[in-house]
C-alpha cells in the first residue's frame, strides 16, 4: 500500500490493488485526552500541558503515548492501525502502535486508564462500533540522544495517520492532538532512577 500525505487532516485512499474509496470519510474525531508514560523528573522530564509534554531523552528509554478517537458515524469502522512521520528516527522512533476498543465512558468520577505496557509489536485491527471510542497507543524507543545538540529540542508525534476500513475499502485520516506532542531534550547520561522500570 502506498500512502499519499494530505494537508489539514483530509482523508485520502490509495492502493496498489485498486481499493475502492470508502463511503465513510473522516470517521474519527479526537477528544483531546492524552495518557503517557512512564515518566520521572529524574529522567529529565518536565511539565506537560495542552502544547505537549517535555521529555528527557535517554538511550534505550521506552515511552508510550495514548490518544482517544471516537467513531462519529452510524457504521462500524475497523481501525486497522496507525503511523506517522519519523522526524529523526536515529534519536527517537515510533516502533509500534496498538489499537484497542476503549472502555465505555464511566459515570461519575471513575477514571478509566487506557495506557498499557510498552510493546514493540503492532496490534491486530479492532472494530469500533458507532459512537464508541478507540485507543491508539504509540510506542517510542529512544536511541542516540547525543544527536540532540546542547539545549536543543526535537518535537515529534505532532500528528499521526489512522488507517481504517469500511465495507471492504480502506481509508486514511490524519489526526492531531497538541497535547500528545513530545518535546524531547537530552536527559541525564546516568539517571539515578533506572529507566524502563515500569510500563
Amino acid at each position: 500500500m502506498v500512502l499519499v500525505w494530505v494537508v489539514a487532516a483530509v482523508v485520502t485512499v490509495v492502493s496498489a490493488c485498486g481499493a475502492q474509496i470508502p463511503t465513510v470519510k473522516r470517521p474519527f474525531v479526537v477528544d483531546g485526552s492524552v495518557e503517557d508514560g512512564p515518566g520521572s523528573g529524574l529522567w529529565g522530564d518536565g511539565s506537560s500541558g495542552p502544547g505537549g509534554m517535555h521529555i528527557g531523552c535517554i538511550r534505550e528509554r521506552r515511552f508510550a503515548v495514548l490518544i482517544t478517537v471516537r467513531n462519529r458515524t452510524h457504521r462500524k469502522v475497523t481501525l486497522l492501525g496507525a503511523g506517522g512521520p519519523q522526524v529523526q528516527p536515529a534519536v527517537i522512533e515510533r516502533v509500534a502502535v496498538q489499537v484497542r476498543l476503549a472502555s465505555p465512558t464511566p459515570k461519575g468520577d471513575v477514571a478509566v486508564v487506557g495506557l498499557r505496557s510498552w510493546s514493540g509489536r503492532n496490534s491486530p485491527p479492532v472494530v469500533i462500533p458507532p459512537g464508541r471510542s478507540g485507543w491508539v497507543q504509540s510506542n517510542f524507543l529512544m536511541r542516540n540522544c547525543a544527536l540532540l545538540s546542547g539545549r536543543g529540542t526535537l518535537a515529534v508525534n505532532r500528528s499521526m495517520t489512522l488507517s481504517y476500513g469500511t465495507g471492504g475499502a480502506v481509508g486514511m485520516q490524519v489526526v492531531s492532538v497538541r497535547g500528545a506532542q513530545i518535546i524531547l531534550t537530552r536527559g541525564p547520561l546516568h539517571p539515578r532512577l533506572a529507566i524502563n522500570h515500569a510500563g
